[in-house]
């Protein structure tokens, strides 16, 4: 099959790009088939704006910039010339210079098999090598234009909604309701950790700040604002910076630590250090379980970043799933999504879900993170886990083009580990097709309930 057939493929045809594929025929195949079809709702994204993405030059160093680039990283490539790579001014053969090595250490990881995938399914470029470059590149620049979210996200990987957690929007901003909903962090009304913090959260709530309980007020109405643009879930990355343990605090230990935050009483540390230590710890924890009770009282699941961060270099120990324990006992009626299954801490994850009722476990990211390890804990956790607490993906990509690409990954590491429990007598081909629907679609549909009617 050539490109020019394999792109007029019609929707739901499962393309598989460059990683290995499904058997020619079969149970598996039959699977695959059929789960392309599902339209699949993603349940994490940071998507640009289609306006903002099509008015900058992308190419195919900008697509490796997510993900790809840090495991050229881990592999070796030092600062200054990840700089020249992701320069979109530096020569294009000297970007490839610097590029090209690490590349040939980090292509076949989870990461390097997504930029393939989209690299061949979409532009038509097998392998990305010096005599393909100049053409995959006019490619993605002549693919660059208005329509492209519709035509990657919407014909070609069959989704239905992506939830879509724009950090970078200063305030909540309406997203394009065709493609996505909304999700949004509220992380920096919860750890502010200087003065000038205050200062920037005093000017997106347009009143002075000079309480925990204006900072509750505060807090409040952001949220009060994000629902009234169709918010479907508050997301927090807090594990980034610290310990997910939130302890119990009073609001006036609470206030002691804000007063001290507004007198810079002490300055955060500079690189790691920023991360290792958190002076003001109790009125963060304070703060979020106020977050997470704004998320009680408007009935909103908390999406909460655990395991592996993304990136070079953090204290993954900061992101243990079994530090939230509290939260789940003492907010019975609050459903958390726990991101990424926990990974490493999956086992930890999987045992927490199998015993708490409001907790749900996440695989957005990990089909990239692992294809394999994915496989390999999607077959335990449906021994372990009843079925409906289980998202089976989400793209965790800024780039269109990668999340279609994760998705195909996800389709088929969902569609072999079902056909592999038919096999083994497990359910039927009819029950692993349902399964396989729960996992893409209809889990999320039950928890995000907030998300507009399928066909709308």
């Amino acid at each position: 099959m050539d490109r020019r057939t394999l792109l007029a493929l019609p929707l739901g045809t499962p393309l598989l790009g460059m990683a290995p594929q499904a058997p020619a025929g079969g149970l598996e195949a039959d699977l695959s088939t059929a789960l392309a079809a599902v339209r699949a709702i993603d349940t994490h994204e940071h998507i640009l704006p289609e306006v903002e993405r099509v008015a900058a030059p992308v190419d195919v160093f900008t697509l490796a910039s997510h993900y790809a680039l840090d495991d050229l990283t881990s592999a070796g490539l030092d600062d200054a010339d990840r700089r020249v790579i992701e320069d979109p001014k530096a020569a294009t053969g000297d970007r490839w210079r610097r590029f090209e090595p690490f590349w040939r250490a980090a292509q076949h990881t989870g990461y390097g098999q997504a930029l393939r995938i989209a690299l061949a399914d979409i532009y038509g470029v097998d392998e990305l090598s010096s005599s393909s470059l100049d053409g995959l590149n006019a490619r993605i620049a002549a693919a660059n234009r208005p329509g492209l979210y519709r035509d990657v996200l919407l014909r070609r990987a069959n989704l239905r909604v992506c939830l879509n957690d724009e950090y970078w929007q200063p305030r909540p901003t309406a997203v394009d309701p065709a493609i996505f909903a909304l999700v949004r962090k509220f992380d920096a009304f919860v750890s502010p950790i200087t003065r000038a913090g205050v200062g920037r959260l005093e000017s997106q709530a347009g009143h002075a700040i000079a309480s925990v309980a204006d900072l509750e007020r505060a807090l409040a109405a952001q949220v009060e604002a994000a629902l009234a643009l169709g918010l479907v879930a508050i997301k927090t990355t807090l594990a980034y910076d610290r310990s997910l343990a939130f302890d119990e605090v009073t609001e006036g230990d609470a206030q002691r630590a804000f007063d001290r935050v507004m007198r810079d009483e002490t300055p955060p540390g500079q690189g790691f250090r920023r991360v290792e230590s958190r002076p003001y710890k109790a009125l963060a924890d304070h703060m979020f379980h106020h977050l997470v009770q704004l998320a009680e009282a408007h009935r909103l699941p908390v999406q909460v970043h655990t395991g592996l961060h993304a990136g070079n270099g953090n204290f993954v120990a900061h992101s243990r799933p079994t530090d939230l324990t509290n939260l789940f006992f003492r907010y019975p009626s609050v459903t958390f999504d726990l991101f990424h299954i926990g990974y490493p801490y999956h086992h930890e994850a999987a045992v927490i879900a199998k015993t708490f009722r409001n907790v749900c476990l996440d695989f957005c990211w990990m089909h990239v993170v692992s294809p394999l390890i994915a496989r390999r804990v999607l077959a335990e956790l449906i021994d372990l886990v009843p079925i409906n607490k289980i998202f089976g993906f989400g793209g965790d990509y800024r780039y269109p083009e990668l999340s279609y690409a994760h998705l195909v990954m996800a389709r088929r590491n969902i569609a072999a580990t079902l056909a592999a429990r038919v096999r083994a007598s497990a359910f039927t081909e009819a029950r692993a097709l349902e399964i396989g629907r729960a996992l893409l679609h209809d889990n999320a549909a039950r928890v995000f309930d907030r998300l507009a009617p399928a066909g709308l």
